[in-house]
């Protein structure tokens, strides 16, 4: 009995623990199937090799995106798969001559990584373009607005809106420009070009589709009539003022950074004033501006404003020399109104744009910066441009360099933002016969000093010589622009195209 008792009683314990264990197995399972557990919130299900969240990207503009880890390498779109709760980091690449300018949906800011948690399929855009929005004045520096990126200016100058059509017969009074003169039509054909209607699905012409695809520009200087618009805010009328306005914004449309310089002299139809040009600015200027300027235009970044152009005290003031300049003159003005100055011009249009960068013109050799010293009450945000025409010098590199350290170079290593808005080659023409300086000025000097440069011109009269670019002949919106690099002294001058490859390298290697 005892034995069998011994042998019984632990096969009945066995089949208990065996009762007890299934029960509690269909216990669990009860309450997994009823979602019980005691919480009001779903909870993420476990991760499986079979269950993954899709990561879908896409790209306006020209660059890639990459994500670590891997799954993600696409341009226009792609799809990735990611387990659930884990990190990815998404990297923007902007192409050549592009810049990446944002994300938008599970990513946000214009910082080049984001990373998205993977809670839920999510979706990403990266967006790039070929030109920064706008551009600022830090430390010194020109950069892209809102980071510590330089920005170096690539473009030409344009005389498109220069003269001013609408009212020639009123203002154009002098014979070699007025209505009906070889002149007045070039003017006029380059005009036609550089406010042509738009291209079919694009918010810009043909001439601005040139600048920005064959040449890679990322800045263009239009040249404005102070006279015309004097004239129309003199006179209650606008018509000159709407059509600089709308090109102005063909050019932004295009991605082009764009330079307004005040210019009274020949081709704008400036009244002359004692039977001279009137160079150094005066409130006519002031008046200017305040008919061009509307809030649309000083609350873009994208537009600098060009002061006056090319100013020389010693037209209106006899006070200093060409050589020489007056730089007291050039800040303040003359003695007595109606003649102004820089500074004094440039405070006043600071008052009506507060977020532009303003450009002041320096003057004397070159329009040049010998000697000068940025007076007190320089607005801030400020940068100088320079014409440097006249820049071989006894026809070696190494003089040439030296007076270009001295015009414009060391006022530039000396922590001021400097760029050229107006160059040709048709100075250097014999004194540079092989291209050697004006090749070193271009592929060297610029580059080295961090100095932009803007060719004169895109679009100027063929009977003058200050040109690279012929791009008024517009059949049809077609804008047949050609490099003209004119030979007329036997040596070869071939700047624009030398120019033309210098920009188009900077543009791949930025």
């Amino acid at each position: 009995m005892v034995r069998q008792a011994a042998v019984g009683g632990p096969r009945r314990y066995f089949t208990m623990r065996g009762l007890i264990f299934f029960m509690l197995l269909a216990s669990a399972t009860l309450i997994s199937a009823c979602g019980g557990g005691g919480s009001s919130s779903p909870e993420m299900p476990a991760a499986t090799p079979s269950q993954a969240f899709s990561l879908t990207v896409s790209t306006s503009g020209n660059g890639s995106v990459t994500s670590s880890p891997g799954g993600i390498a696409c341009g226009s779109s792609c799809v990735g798969a990611f387990s659930p709760g884990s990190q990815v980091t998404l990297q923007a690449m902007p192409a050549a001559g592009y810049l990446f300018t944002g994300w938008s949906g599970a990513c946000s800011g214009s910082a080049a990584t984001c990373t998205v948690t993977m809670l839920q399929a999510q979706s990403v855009s990266a967006s790039f373009s070929t030109q920064p929005e706008g551009v600022a004045v830090v430390g010194g520096q020109l950069v892209v607005a809102g980071t510590s990126t330089p920005f170096i200016p690539r473009g030409f100058t344009t005389d498109g809106v220069i003269y001013p059509t609408q009212y020639a017969s009123k203002l154009c009074t002098q014979p070699d420009i007025a209505p009906g003169s070889q002149a007045a039509q070039y003017l006029q054909e380059a005009q036609a070009a550089l406010t042509d209607v738009p291209l079919p699905g694009l918010a810009y012409n043909a001439s601005f589709q040139a600048m920005v695809q064959d040449w890679r520009l990322n800045s263009v200087r239009m040249q404005v009539s102070q006279g015309a618009l004097q004239y129309e805010a003199e006179n209650g009328l606008s018509a000159y003022t709407d059509m600089v306005r709308s090109t102005i914004a063909q050019a932004r449309a295009a991605g082009l950074i764009v330079i307004l310089s005040m210019q009274s002299e020949r081709y704008s139809c400036a009244p002359y004033q004692n039977g001279n040009l009137q160079r150094l600015p005066d409130v006519n200027t002031e008046q200017a501006w305040a008919q061009l300027l509307n809030p649309a235009l000083t609350n873009d970044k994208g537009i600098i404003l060009e002061i006056f152009n090319e100013p020389d005290p010693t037209v209106n003031c006899n006070a200093g020399t060409y050589q020489q300049p007056d730089w007291t003159t050039w800040a303040n003005g003359c003695a007595s109104e109606p003649d102004q100055g820089m500074l004094t011009v440039g405070q006043y249009v600071r008052s009506l744009a507060p977020n532009n960068v303003l450009l002041f013109d320096g003057t004397g050799i070159d329009f040049a910066f010998v000697g000068f010293t940025p007076p007190s009450g320089m607005p801030s945000n400020s940068a100088y441009t320079f014409h440097p025409y006249d820049y071989v010098v006894n026809s070696t590199l190494a003089d040439s360099s030296a007076a270009w350290d001295t015009r414009f170079g060391n006022f530039a290593n000396s922590g001021h933002a400097v760029f050229v808005t107006e160059w040709n080659e048709a100075y250097s023409c014999p004194s540079d016969p092989n291209q050697t300086i004006t090749n070193s000025f271009i592929q060297s000097y610029l580059p080295a000093h961090s100095i932009g440069m803007m060719g004169y011109a895109w679009d100027a009269p063929v009977s003058s010589s200050g040109y690279m670019v012929n791009s008024y002949d517009d059949p049809g919106n077609t804008a047949n622009y050609q490099l003209v690099d004119p030979n007329t002294a036997g040596c070869a001058e071939d700047g624009g195209t030398v120019l033309q490859k210098q920009f188009q390298a900077e543009a791949t290697a930025n």
